[in-house]
């Protein structure tokens, strides 16, 4: 438990600050630079960086649902797939929060044993936001992404994962969530959001965000939901993220689709799409300590290709390699298409045929649509 320097600040005299200086209202706990340092030292025989990654919601509760689907179980996927990546580098130390159905047994017992204590923190928190806020130095943002209201327990246990992150030093935190439409529109697309810019870690987190977020878009559209539509959003609310300054580490809360996207609905490819999600974010996590990943942005390619009609309707992992293949090649989306219009899920619409018609015709072979033998070694010889 932190509690004294956080008492401490309300001893503090803070002035009005402008527009211009409002990241100002906290002190900042930690930088980009630092979490890059820690990095090199562990090559050196240092310490490790320590990553958590907090699958979204609760075990066996919360979350979106849809068509069978839980959000809750879909994240622990992704957390466990990007746990491995992780671990590929040995300057990593990585743990993840939850499974499907337990938690992490050093945060249950958190949970029973400071019950008492994560309630006071919260409390010293949100007292020293009110306070700041009387004085004019911390800005009430009102143009924020409307968010469901979490229950009190399930609260508590979010900043319960926020204060024991705090008391272990973990160095990079990671949420990743899947999103749900709370309107009537149809929304889709990814979204990385980060703490308000006057929060004490949010100079370290923004870079956090926009690197995941860069490696994400080479093969996924940004949101199209207003607010989220920037790919990178800050916001002031949200528990994971520290809010009322609780957070002393870089951390992003990332949601990948919207749950009823045909790349998360459709069990076929489904496991490729996340696997390369979870891949882009430890790309981007990687970039962020200064050691960018060599290679391809992807793990589909290259791609084993066996013949496959390709109908519209039809889902598949090969049919994700296709679309990712062709959109290296140029091919994809087709036309002045773009990917929030055709995405690359692993389901094949017109606007997959259509790609693959045209890379066909660039090769001089008969436009079927469809995977045959020489299209096969065409994409081979293309080098996918």
């Amino acid at each position: 438990m932190k509690t004294l320097s956080l008492l401490l600040l309300l001893l503090v005299p803070f002035a009005p600050l402008s527009a211009q200086t409002v990241e100002r209202a906290f002190p900042t706990t930690v930088t980009q630079q630092e979490v890059q340092a820690k990095y090199e030292q562990a090559g050196q025989g240092g310490e490790k960086v320590k990553v958590l990654v907090m699958p979204g919601h609760e075990p066996s509760f919360g979350g979106a649902e849809t068509g069978g689907l839980k959000e809750r179980d879909i994240v622990v996927d992704i957390a466990d797939k990007l746990a491995d990546d992780i671990r590929q580098d040995p300057r990593f130390e990585v743990t993840v929060a939850r499974t499907k159905t337990d938690w992490l047994p050093a945060l249950s017992n958190y949970f029973e044993e400071e019950w008492e204590g994560i309630q006071r923190f919260v409390k010293t928190n949100k007292r020293i936001a009110s306070t700041l806020m009387r004085q004019g130095s911390l800005v009430d943002r009102a143009f924020e992404v409307l968010h469901n209201t979490a229950a009190t327990d399930v609260a508590l246990r979010l900043y319960g994962i926020t204060d024991w992150a705090n008391d272990e030093e973990y160095n990079i935190v990671i949420h990743p969530h899947l999103n749900d439409n709370m309107g009537a529109q149809y929304q889709s697309g990814f979204a990385v959001y980060v703490p308000d810019a006057q929060f004490g870690n949010a100079q370290a987190s923004r870079p956090l965000g926009e690197a995941i977020a860069f490696e994400l878009n080479h093969f996924n559209a940004s949101s199209t939901l207003p607010i989220e539509n920037y790919g990178v959003v800050e916001d002031q609310d949200l528990i994971a993220l520290g809010a009322f300054n609780t957070a002393e580490y870089p951390v992003v809360l990332i949601e990948y689709a919207y749950i009823y996207e045909s790349k998360i609905a459709h069990a076929e490819a489904r496991d490729a799409v996340l696997t390369d999600m979870a891949y882009q974010t430890y790309r981007g996590i990687r970039t962020y300590v200064g050691a960018p990943v060599p290679g391809s942005d992807t793990l589909v390619l290259p791609y084993a290709w066996t013949p496959e009609e390709i109908t519209v309707g039809k889902s598949s992992p090969q049919i994700y390699a296709l679309q990712v293949a062709l959109h290296k090649l140029g091919f994809y989306p087709p036309g002045d298409e773009l990917l929030i219009g055709c995405p690359i899920s692993g389901f094949a619409g017109s606007c997959t045929t259509t790609a693959l018609k045209a890379f066909q015709k660039s090769k001089g072979l008969e436009q079927t649509g469809s995977i045959g033998p020489r299209t096969g070694a065409a994409l081979k010889a293309a080098g996918y």
